[in-house]
């Protein structure tokens, strides 16, 4: 913001040096000297008297050029100081040529609200200058002028006087709002110059103004800006007489943007509004003040230049005739405010066509009115325009009510066998709330939920298949074909923030593109509407969009990119539902977009046409939460049953659902990974209960696991095959045999690390080599930690149900955009889909645990002696004591007490008779070792409670005994033969 014009480059002037006075002459008194000495010398040598007589004449002629030295000077200083005196004056007269050069350049090159006012062909006018420029009145100013040389008093005035411009423009820049303080009568003669100059400088489509009402800006009234439809920008007036209601072309000063203008009249300071760049406080008709320019403190005092309200008589009409004259009017003031949805359904009624851009009774088109044009009613034709549309605007410009009115017009006009319509809303879903609830209505997709989201688009892809299918099946080429009428319905996929979801999936740009090429023939358009049409789309698909909508836009880009003009970037903030139409090459066209309330759409409703056949949705429901036999059997009963069926799985892009089947045979092993919760032994549950070949179901048990991965390792080493002796057995022929393992590593973290070990070895072992003995595995587990890690590698097939993080989803080989916490229990991933797992029928039994027999009821040894170590011999002595075996009627806790019949306090063999029960702690029976190497060949030897140590250290053996349950009183049996078995001790 400036307070005068940039000075023009002007060379500088350059003032003449003061002269310089000359010195006074001295006495020469060698010139007067030195002939008393020539006289005398000539005296002396010729002696003649006469020769005296001119050595007297030496001083008088001294004195006499002394003199004339001085005259000559005074002469000398009074041509130079007349001439500096000239040079003095023609520089005067260069300095204030200057300035009045610069003053007549400054005000021809300022607007003049006199000139404007006076002269009906000002050729100035309308020149819609990028930056506006108002003149507050005359003052002083720099003047850029630039004097060299010189350094005297005058000199110093004279530089003084030239550096300010008096009775220059005093301009400024109307940007950043000016505030006009003073008397009302002054205040509002400025603000009446100041308006002249913007609506002077500024033509119609560039400028409009907004006024206070009252009978002091009557004379505005008649201004061609006053109804300026979509100008650049907007002058605001406020203060004064309080505004009233608005008026056509008119509304409230809130609604500006950046580059709008302001001016605000106060008769204080105090009651301006705050932001003002730019304050002027007018004392008077001839005094001004500049307080505060470009936000800066500024006190500059000036001449204000009024404009009484007599001399703008006329000036509006003036203005109004010279800008029809220009074609400058835009006859947009014609259109209403708000137009209301329901009588213009009344006149679809009555009379389709009337006033409507559009014939309304093409069979084959999708014409509806959806507001109010220039012209009367506007229509717009989606086959006829389209077949696909662009809708831009920004936030508050009416986009979702233009797309609701939209959607209700074709509903009122089409029954859904002609058209229905996916909604598709990344704002919530919250801006098709009414138009939901209509028949014709086949889904609504929101960004609340990405992944149902993502995978109904995807399901589009799909639907144009089958629409393809539907059209070569009735020999037709394409939906307008008379073979095809009436097969297929016409699909509106309606998209409120389309670069919303390109940003949330990029990779739907090229479906799109898709839809856009082959959409016209397959009956489906598009209707994309984004805040930011600029740069959003690529060529590919807006070169399929015939029909262009913008409502108001932030720039000028996205109005061009959308329309092809700057002209939706004009609208006014203030005018929600204001619309620019373009179809095609035919000229845009401007109309008020109708209203549409909710009590419009349930009229619509209640006149919609009862249908007994819903539409056909162009995707499926999510796959549901339980999936039962039944609904499996029905689809399974389209083809071969697999093996063993898991659930369903779900197929978007074929709008399906299929049947998810496990053979062992073909996929190999199956690794099942999911948390606590998850399904994984309803899983084996469901695959136990089909039962097709021979099944072991084993839980997660540390016994039952340990005997199960045991007798598998024999079955495939040996000969033959074991009985399972643990589990669930189910016998369909020899030929192959699956076992089950659940929870695989939650058994694995209750062993020691020794079984543990050797559990992993059987386990890896059965893995790679069961599948050419015919075994198969399904392994179950949580979390694949440790030795576990190597499963993924070892296992054909894996599922993958829910996990608690993103990061062991992608450590068991899936993808993290995969990952979905909220699936319900049996919901995962099964070789790239979405898979829910069936539920199992109910078992005629579950899970029989082997039966483990009681220590005392051992039969294998000769002699009916048992010998007992015990980690508390005491209280295992007391237990079978207490358990009263006959068989074993005699319980000795060695070295309690002494035996009868013992030598010195140690029993030998041949003091144990049958029936006896040997109880002692490790300890205590390596200190009678020799007690038990004697009876060890004949006697079991028992483990209760002792360690894996314990078990070594007395038996000498390196081999892994069967691991234990926590609980149950279990120890380890082992008999004379050297087998060792699991056991209770009391």
């Amino acid at each position: 913001m400036t307070v005068a014009p940039e000075p023009p480059t002007i060379d500088p002037i350059r003032l003449p040096t003061p002269p310089v006075p000359p010195g006074r002459p001295g006495f020469p008194l060698i010139a007067c000297v030195a002939p008393l000495i020539a006289a005398g010398l000539i005296w002396a040598i010729t002696g003649s008297a006469l020769v005296l007589v001119f050595a007297v004449l030496s001083p008088i002629i001294a004195v006499a050029g002394l003199v004339d030295g001085r005259r000559s000077g005074s002469r000398q200083r009074r041509r130079d100081a007349a001439g500096y005196a000239t040079r003095m004056a023609e520089a005067e007269d260069t300095v204030d040529q200057s300035l009045a050069r610069l003053r007549r350049d400054a005000w021809r090159a300022a607007p003049a609200a006199h000139r404007m006012l006076g002269d009906a062909h000002d050729p100035t006018r309308w020149a819609d200058p990028a930056t506006a420029a108002l003149v507050l009145g005359a003052g002083p100013v720099p003047s850029g002028l630039r004097l060299e040389g010189g350094a005297s008093a005058e000199q110093r005035e004279l530089r003084a006087r030239a550096a300010v411009l008096t009775g220059a423009p005093i301009t400024v820049d109307p940007a950043g709002s000016i505030g006009l303080v003073g008397p009302g009568l002054v205040v509002r003669s400025l603000a009446r110059s100041l308006v002249v100059q913007l609506v002077g400088q500024l033509s119609p489509r560039a400028l409009g103004i907004r006024i206070p009402a009252g009978d002091d800006w009557a004379w505005a009234a008649g201004l061609p800006h006053r109804s300026a439809v979509s100008p650049a920008r907007w002058l605001t007036i406020t203060g004064g007489t309080p505004a009233g209601p608005a008026r056509p072309g008119q509304s409230g000063p809130s609604g500006g943007s950046d580059t709008d203008f302001r001016i605000a009249l106060a008769e204080t300071g105090a009651a301006l509004p705050p932001g003002c760049a730019t304050i002027v406080r007018v004392d008077g008709a001839s005094d001004a003040e500049l307080v505060r320019l470009g936000g800066s403190p500024a006190a500059l005092h000036f001449v204000p230049h009024l404009v009484a309200e007599q001399q703008t008589a006329g000036f509006g009409a003036m203005l109004r005739r010279a800008a029809e004259a220009a074609g400058v009017v835009d006859s947009g003031d014609a259109l209403p405010e708000t137009v209301a949805f329901a009588p213009l359904c009344s006149q679809w009624a009555t009379d389709p066509d009337g006033g409507a851009d559009h014939p309304l009774d093409t069979p084959a088109g999708l014409a509806c009115v959806i507001g109010v044009g220039e012209r009367g009613p506007l229509s717009v034709d989606l086959v006829a325009d389209g077949p696909h549309a662009l809708v831009g605007g920004t936030t508050g410009s009416g986009k979702s009510e233009l797309l609701v009115t939209w959607v209700a017009a074709l509903a009122a006009r089409y029954p859904p066998s002609q058209v229905t319509f996916l909604l598709v809303d990344f704002k919530g879903g919250a801006a098709f709330d009414f138009v939901r609830e209509l028949p014709h209505c086949v889904g609504l997709i929101t960004d609340l939920d990405d992944r149902e989201a993502l995978r109904a688009l995807g399901s589009l892809a799909a639907e144009l298949r089958h629409r393809e299918r539907v059209l070569r099946d009735a020999g037709g080429r394409d939906i307008t074909d008379p073979r095809s009428a009436g097969r297929l319905s016409r699909l509106i996929i309606v998209i409120d923030e389309f670069a919303t979801m390109l940003d949330a999936f990029p990779t739907l740009h090229a479906q799109f593109v898709d839809i856009a090429a082959r959409g016209r023939s397959l009956g489906v358009h598009l209707v994309l509407c984004t805040q930011r049409p600029a740069g959003v789309a690529r060529d590919a698909l807006l070169s399929n969009c015939s029909l262009r909508l913008s409502l108001r836009v932030n720039n000028a880009a996205d109005s061009l990119a959308v329309i092809g003009s700057d002209a939706a970037a004009r609208i006014d903030a203030g005018r929600p539902g204001r619309c620019v139409v373009r179809s095609g090459s035919a000229p845009a066209q401007t109309c008020q977009v109708a209203t549409t309330t909710h009590a419009d759409i349930q009229a619509v409703l209640n006149g919609a046409p009862a249908s007994a056949d819903p539409p056909r949705r162009p995707w499926l429901d999510p796959l549901p939460r339980l999936v039962t036999p039944a609904q499996v059997a029905a689809l399974a009963a389209e083809g071969p049953p697999p093996p063993f069926v898991l659930g369903l799985i779900d197929e978007p892009e074929q709008q399906r659902y299929a049947v998810a089947g496990y053979d062992p045979r073909a996929d190999g092993h199956l690794l099942v990974v999911g948390g606590a919760g998850t399904g994984k032994s309803t899983l084996l549950a469901a695959i136990a209960a089909q039962a097709p070949h021979r099944i072991d179901l084993i839980p997660a048990d540390v016994e039952g696991t340990w005997d199960a991965l045991v007798r598998a390792r024999a079955a495939l080493d040996g000969p033959a095959g074991l009985a399972p002796a643990g589990g669930r057995r189910h016998d369909a022929g020899p030929e192959s045999r699956l076992l089950l393992f659940d929870d695989i590593d939650a058994v694995l973290a209750r062993w020691g690390e020794e079984h543990r070990a050797a559990a992993v070895d059987l386990l890896t072992g059965l893995l790679r080599d069961g599948g050419q003995g015919g075994l198969h595995l399904v392994v179950t587990g949580q979390r694949l930690t440790g030795a576990l890690q190597a499963l993924p590698a070892l296992c054909q097939s894996r599922l993958v149900l829910r996990l608690p993080s993103v990061y062991e989803h992608q450590a068991v080989g899936e993808s993290a955009a995969s990952y979905d916490e909220t699936v319900p229990p049996g919901g995962g991933r099964w070789r790239g889909a979405r898979i829910q797992l069936m539920l199992a029928e109910p078992a005629g039994h579950g899970y029989e645990p082997a039966v483990v027999p009681s220590a005392l009821d051992d039969t294998s040894a000769s002699t009916r002696v048992l010998l007992v170590v015990a980690g508390s011999a005491a209280r295992t002595a007391a237990a079978i004591r207490a358990a009263a075996s006959p068989a074993f009627p005699h319980v000795v806790l060695l070295g309690a007490h002494p035996s009868v019949g013992a030598r010195e306090d140690r029993l030998v063999v041949s003091d144990v008779a049958a029936g006896t029960v040997l109880v002692g702690d490790a300890d205590t029976w390596q200190a009678h070792w020799s007690l038990l190497t004697g009876l060890r060949g004949v006697a079991p030897l028992v483990f209760d409670g002792a360690s894996l140590a314990d078990y070594r250290l007395l038996t000498r053996r390196r081999d892994l005994p069967p691991p234990l349950a926590p609980a149950g009183s279990r120890g380890w049996l082992l008999r004379p033969d050297g087998t060792v078995h699991r056991v209770t001790v009391p």
